[in-house]
């Protein structure tokens, strides 16, 4: 195992005034097969009169990175302050604050990474949408997914969409093109490799996230099995744009940075192992194949 007997994982949660961030914690803590592993920093955007209840305050090894909500320049500004408090752990895993994790899923996850390293991936990462999950609801998704283009704007991919993963036996992950930033598991030392850009509002994030990886030599995968779920409707949650108007002209901007980035006008971004047009080969050619 590369990390030796060191299982230690960094997690990194933006939470945006979020009703589910308290049970999120508790179920990534109480389903961990390692618990005290977990090492979990949240950048904690709250709005007035909200908190989180002691006991999750009190879970171990919990960074809590506590924000005013107006003060709040959008969650790839929270993901890259969460990223520069990765402290050495061989393993991260990113989420959003509105998840539920199955049991032992660090194990599963350590597991499945270290048979692709076992196999010469030298950079694997692991990443999906995750089924779905309704609060105070037992029933879950047991089909695990794989990303896919969905829509354009301003002449951008900026949106991607998941479909269950064909029920041929699956003996282990499968290749992915895109990255979910709802879940990511890899090595630590992504957090500081793979930077995220604070002027990247939303649209659009996930593919540039997936460019960056590619050039930086990380090769993506999708768990052949269920490790959690995800909660995609956001009634228990304020949405950013909900209380910043000017979330148009931070989208307006975002889009520009995103056309340099994948013009190669923000090299220092980039990495070196693989190109822009490296990766533009590698998408459409999945895209014809299917």
């Amino acid at each position: 195992m590369r990390g030796g007997t060191d299982r230690r994982i960094f997690v990194q949660i933006p939470a945006y005034r979020d009703a589910e961030l308290a049970p999120t914690l508790h179920s990534l803590y109480d389903n961990a097969a390692d618990p005290a592993a977990l090492r979990t920093c949240v950048v904690w955007q709250y709005g007035p009169g909200e908190g989180l209840p002691e006991p999750t305050t009190a879970l171990p090894n919990l960074d809590l990175v506590a924000v005013p909500a107006e003060r709040s320049e959008g969650c790839n500004w929270a993901r890259a302050i969460a990223q520069r408090r990765w402290d050495g752990e061989p393993y991260t895993l990113l989420i959003d604050s509105h998840h539920r994790f199955a049991p032992g899923w660090d194990r599963r996850l350590i597991d499945m990474y270290e048979r692709l390293a076992r196999t010469g991936v030298s950079k694997p990462l692991l990443t999906a949408y995750l089924p779905p999950y309704e609060p105070g609801d037992s029933r879950r998704g047991t089909t695990p997914t794989k990303l896919g283009p969905y829509r354009r704007q301003r002449g951008l991919l900026v949106r991607l969409m998941s479909y269950p993963l064909p029920h041929a036996p699956r003996q282990g992950p499968v290749p992915a093109e895109f990255l979910s930033l709802h879940f990511v598991f890899t090595a630590g030392r992504f957090a500081e490799e793979v930077s995220f850009d604070p002027e990247v509002y939303f649209l659009g994030d996930e593919v540039a996230t997936s460019l960056l990886c590619y050039t930086h030599g990380y090769d993506l995968f999708h768990p052949h099995v269920v490790v959690g779920w995800h909660r995609y409707r956001r009634t228990e949650r304020v949405a950013h744009w909900d209380d910043h108007p000017d979330w148009v002209a931070r989208q307006e901007h975002s889009f520009e940075r995103l056309r340099a980035l994948f013009t190669g006008r923000l090299p220092d971004h980039l990495g070196s192992v693989r190109g822009i047009a490296d990766f533009e080969a590698a998408i459409m050619t999945e895209l014809v194949a299917r």
